[in-house]
């Protein structure tokens, strides 16, 4: 697969909180607190009972910066 489209492909990859946890060496606590201070964004809406998704995009661009890779 050809690189330009391998950033396409990494940005429909989502990770679930506990993978964005471990990732960051940080708490779901943590992760929680992040999505809540508009730090991290989910796929969708969170709500109870629903599987926070959190997209490869939003991970990236926390740790690099909006203009990163």
């Amino acid at each position: 697969m050809p690189s330009s489209d391998h950033s396409v492909t990494d940005d429909l990859r989502v990770f679930r909180k506990a993978e964005v946890a471990e990732r960051l060496a940080i708490s779901e606590d943590t992760v929680d607190r992040l999505i809540a201070a508009g730090d991290l964004h989910t796929v969708r809406p969170r709500r109870r009972g629903v599987v926070v998704q959190i997209p490869a995009r939003s991970l990236r661009e926390y740790i690099y910066g909006r203009g990163g890779h």
